[in-house]
């Protein structure tokens, strides 16, 4: 029988931890959010005399006697706003209301339906052309022991760890022109290349994710199949149904990321081939709408749709991995043997992950140093930059706060979604899922407005730290529950029955053994807090990723080259630190990873 539990500091502690933590979570991903959503249903209106109400679209400013503000087409909500001038005396009333005129206007637009298919098609091209070039690797990493597999393997992170616009500002006229020798052009030239650029950065989920699947399918399975029918039918019967959630899921994270990136169609939409024309999708109209016209209610609503499609491939998402092999989150039972290749079949791998490696990470890396990067150049770069370096330390300090926050939160919400039942796993869910289901820009748009009372000003680290924790809550979510998966809660269970607090849990159970799950948490939450643009660009103007995105818009210069080598070599060392510590798996099935290079060759089957 469990004895009664009582009330001791250590409880009290873990309970004020995991109270503290809901309370950041909801400041940082639900409260932004929430507040942008009721902002899409209120209306702001100006009553003059004689009865006539004007919405207003964007602010109204009052001066020299006059009241100033912008109205919309009242037969085209997205015609070119006119401006109206009124005097005071004039304006009887000045006020908000509920309204969903807002959605009325999404659904009335011409541009609607633009947006749709062209959102549709880039996040459909590049999951699917990151399927065709990700499934062969995730084959051979999982299937095949060769020399140089763990070294793959990282190198396969690297095109994951290039920001997005680095990429764009990479491929946006060595594959531009190659897609119009092809014969594209207009709007279809801009969005395939749009598609090649995140396809090869995005690459590595499904090569990462359906390899690991593959890994995981148990041998005795598959060999009372091949008993039983043969090879052919162990793989339709036995491997092609145990993978076949990894591959749904891979591609719905990679369509989920691709449309709810803003930084790749918008430069693209700048840097365009010849013979390509400027198209919209959901994120850049989004921030159209805000930035330029002013306009949150409209800039809301006109991601309404957006944001229901990605929640719908999110939950599609994570219910299919729920049908994984085991080995695909954490430990199976006995995996297949891989076959051993040698000598010239060896280099068959690296032949296959060509491609990514060369469209996520050489031609990107290439491209921008062809600018005319000089080695010798970079330090007086950084030091001829006019508060380049003050700057830097800020960004650097960013990062750290929000690795520490986000990971820390994730702590105490993984635990509590592990160990204190399904309530709690909906409460993790919520605030890991809905920054994901928005663009990066909503969030910040909505972390700008919620903040607008305290009066910060740019380059506040408080704000910038709350918009980047609910930016990469997810990710930290996801990588320490995966650690705490590994912990066997029997182990726990027998430290309590013999009277350890939660603190003695903390201390010589659980923490030591997910602790590098923990470590790489942090690191991965800095790499991606450094290589954010989409969530920050408002809020921090002077850290040095915005400052070689907006420095690029200006031309392909040797300055712009010197910056992103030194932009890039920092992001390296957190990432670097995180390759070294990540825990290694454990044989997804019984099988190691730190073998397969030693392993004995197997006959194919």
């Amino acid at each position: 029988m469990t004895p009664a539990r009582s009330t001791t500091p250590g409880r009290c502690l873990a309970g004020l931890a995991l109270g503290l933590a809901v309370v950041v979570a909801a400041a940082v991903a639900v409260l932004p959010l929430g507040h942008l959503f009721v902002t899409s249903l209120r209306v702001h209106e100006v009553t003059l005399e004689g009865g006539i109400t004007h919405r207003v679209a964007g602010h109204v400013t009052r001066a020299d006697g006059f009241v100033r503000y912008s109205l919309a087409p009242a037969d085209d909500p997205d015609g070119e706003l006119v401006p109206v001038r009124e005097p005071e005396a004039r304006v009887v009333a000045e006020g908000d209301r509920w309204s969903l005129a807002h959605y009325g206007d999404v659904l009335r637009s011409t541009r609607t339906p633009g947006l749709l298919r062209n959102s549709f098609v880039l996040a459909a091209g590049t999951a699917l052309l990151a399927l065709l070039l990700g499934l062969p690797i995730a084959a051979v990493l999982a299937r095949v022991a060769f020399r140089g597999r763990r070294l793959l393997s990282v190198l396969l992170a690297g095109p994951l760890l290039l920001p997005p616009f680095f990429a764009a500002m990479g491929v946006s006229t060595s594959v531009g022109h190659v897609l119009a020798s092809l014969g594209l052009s207009g709007g279809t030239l801009q969005l395939a290349n749009a598609i090649v650029c995140l396809a090869g950065l995005l690459a590595p989920v499904p090569a990462l994710l359906v390899g690991r699947a593959l890994a995981a399918v148990p041998a005795g399975l598959v060999d009372a199949a091949v008993l039983a029918g043969g090879p052919g039918a162990a793989r339709r019967a036995v491997v092609l149904p145990a993978v076949r959630p990894a591959i749904a899921a891979s591609a719905a994270l990679v369509f989920v990321v691709a449309l709810t990136d803003f930084a790749v169609p918008d430069l693209l939409g700048v840097f365009l081939p010849d013979r390509a024309t400027a198209v919209h999708v959901f994120a850049t109209e989004i921030f159209l709408q805000w930035n330029r016209n002013g306009n949150v209610g409209r800039a809301v609503a006109t991601g309404a749709p957006f944001v229901i499609l990605v929640a719908v491939l999110l939950a599609f998402a994570f219910a299919t991995l729920r049908r994984a092999p085991g080995g695909v989150l954490g430990g199976a039972t006995r995996a297949r043997p891989r076959v051993a290749w040698t000598g010239a079949r060896a280099c068959l791998p690296w032949l296959v992950a060509a491609p990514v490696l060369f469209l996520g990470l050489v031609l990107p890396v290439g491209s921008v140093m062809s600018w005319g990067f000089s080695p010798g150049r970079v330090i007086p770069t950084v030091r001829e930059t006019a508060g380049l370096l003050d700057d830097t330390e800020r960004w650097v300090r960013l990062g750290l706060l929000t690795a520490f926050v986000a990971t820390a939160v994730a702590v105490a919400l993984a635990r509590a979604a592990l160990r204190r039942g399904p309530a709690w796993r909906g409460v993790a869910a919520l605030v890991g899922g809905l920054p994901l289901a928005v663009p990066g820009l909503v969030l910040m748009v909505g972390t700008l407005l919620l903040w607008l009372p305290l009066r910060e000003k740019p380059n506040s680290l408080a704000m910038g730290a709350a918009v980047l924790v609910g930016r990469f809550l997810p990710y930290a979510l996801a990588a320490v529950g995966l650690a705490m998966r590994e912990v066997d809660p029997r182990l726990e269970e027998a430290a309590r029955l013999s009277g350890a607090s939660p603190t003695t849990l903390f201390g010589r159970i659980w923490g030591p053994l997910s602790s590098r799950g923990v470590v790489t948490s942090f690191l991965l939450v800095l790499v991606l807090a450094l290589r954010e643009l989409d969530a920050i660009q408002l809020i921090a103007p002077g850290i040095v990723p915005v400052r070689i995105y907006d420095k690029v818009h200006w031309g392909r210069t040797a300055d712009v080259a010197n910056l992103s080598m030194a932009y890039l070599g920092l992001l390296l060392v957190p990432a670097l630190l995180a390759a070294v510590l990540f825990p290694r798996a454990r044989g997804t099935g019984g099988d190691d990873p730190s073998s397969p290079e030693s392993a004995a060759p197997t006959p194919r089957r």
